[in-house]
C-alpha cells in the first residue's frame, strides 16, 4: 500500500516537469568508494551506481555497494534499483523523486541477515556553473528497521563525459556515509 501511494505522488509530480531542455545529464555509470561509520565500527569498500533515462524526464537507475571491517569482523553488501522522475525548476535547478527497491544482506562473524524494502526519496541537482554541481536528498527506507536520510554532495565536471565527486548522508540508523566517486557520462 504505501509503495502504491508513493507512486501516485510521483504520477502527480510528473506534469510539473518544464518543456525547456535539461541542463542536466541523467545517463550516467558512477564508480565510487565508501566510507561509512555504525557504532564505532568502520565499514569501507566500493560503490557502483547508474542512471539511465528511459523516457522523457524517467530513469532507471541502480546501485550496488560492498562495505567491510576487519574488527570486528563485519560486511555489508546491497542493491538498489528504481525509477527517478525529474522536474525542471530553472535552467541550473531540477527536483527528483526516486522510488527503490533496497536489498541489503549484512554478515557479523560469519551469522548473516536480510533486509529489504522500499525507499522514497525526494532530491535536487543546481549547476553554480558548466563546471560545479551541488546534489542534495532526503528520503525515507522502509525496511525491517525503518530509517531516514539527508546527503549532500558536490560534483566538479571535468569534460563533458567525465565528473568527479564527494558526498556525504547521514541515516539515523546506519551513521554516517563519505563517498568519492568518479562519474562517467554516456
Amino acid at each position: 500500500m504505501k509503495l502504491f501511494i508513493a507512486l501516485c505522488c510521483c504520477a502527480l509530480l510528473y506534469p510539473l516537469a518544464a518543456v525547456s531542455g535539461d541542463s542536466f545529464d541523467y545517463n550516467y555509470a558512477e564508480l565510487g568508494y565508501q566510507h561509512q561509520t555504525v557504532s564505532g565500527a568502520t565499514l569501507k569498500g566500493p560503490a557502483v551506481d547508474f542512471s539511465w533515462t528511459a523516457y522523457n524526464q524517467l530513469q532507471i537507475l541502480g546501485s550496488y555497494n560492498q562495505l567491510t571491517a576487519s574488527s570486528p569482523e563485519v560486511s555489508n553488501h546491497g542493491y538498489s534499483i528504481g525509477i527517478r522522475g525529474d522536474s525542471s525548476f530553472s535552467e541550473q535547478t531540477d527536483f527528483t523523486t526516486d522510488i527503490l527497491y533496497l536489498y541489503n544482506r549484512n554478515t557479523i562473524f560469519g551469522s548473516g541477515s536480510t533486509d529489504n524494502g522500499y525507499r522514497l526519496a525526494l532530491g535536487f541537482r543546481h549547476l553554480f556553473n558548466q563546471r560545479v554541481e551541488l546534489d542534495g536528498s532526503a528520503g525515507h527506507n522502509w525496511l525491517n528497521q525503518s530509517s531516514n536520510d539527508v546527503g549532500l554532495g558536490l560534483l566538479v565536471n571535468a569534460t563533458a563525459w567525465l565528473a568527479a565527486g564527494l558526498s556525504y548522508s547521514h541515516n539515523n540508523v546506519t551513521g554516517n556515509t563519505a563517498k568519492l566517486s568518479l562519474r562517467f557520462y554516456f
